[in-house]
């Protein structure tokens, strides 16, 4: 079964929140969530799919809040960073890609942690990896989010209509 693309998700994201204010697509250099008064714009990074998931994560379990603010109002340290900011980076991070894992299974998309920080030891990234895959487990248990397990439902819909679509029925 193939993959949803980069523009089916955003498509599939604007369709099931157009009641939420809020636009996604791609083709920026630098992924960005801006809030609006009249709809906010959810930017992900030039025509990729996972960027697409990633920003979709993001917003499905900001608060209502966070979404108030550019960027949820995160503070970011670039790499290299101090053991403190990788840690801070990699708390707001498991949250949004332990969310992603299950976007990307539904979209038929092959999940790739994001740590951004191509200098850090292996063992590091390994261990982020690790603990991004033990939440998202836990989040199967458990359930999603609201916004996020009604986004993720749309991207198992669409898919399902593209396969049957494409094999004929």
């Amino acid at each position: 079964m193939r993959t949803l693309s980069h523009f089916e998700v955003a498509a599939v994201f604007n369709c099931t929140f157009s009641d939420h204010g809020v636009v996604m697509h791609g083709g920026y250099r630098e992924p960005m969530y801006i809030p609006g008064t009249d709809a906010a714009e959810l930017r992900y990074t030039l025509d990729h799919t996972a960027s697409a998931l990633h920003e979709a994560a993001h917003w499905c379990i900001a608060g209502r809040r966070r979404r108030r603010y550019t960027d949820y109002g995160y503070f970011y340290e670039p790499p290299p960073r101090s053991g403190m900011d990788r840690a801070r980076f990699e708390d707001v991070e498991i949250e949004a890609q332990s969310v992603e894992v299950l976007f990307a299974e539904a979209a038929g998309s092959q999940f790739q942690p994001s740590g951004d920080d191509v200098g850090a030891p292996l063992f590091l990234v390994e261990a982020f990896g690790h603990r991004i895959l033990e939440r998202a487990r836990e989040r199967r248990q458990v359930g999603l989010p609201k916004r996020a397990d009604k986004f993720r439902a749309a991207l198992c819909l669409e898919r399902n209509r593209i396969r049957m679509l494409m094999s004929g029925g």
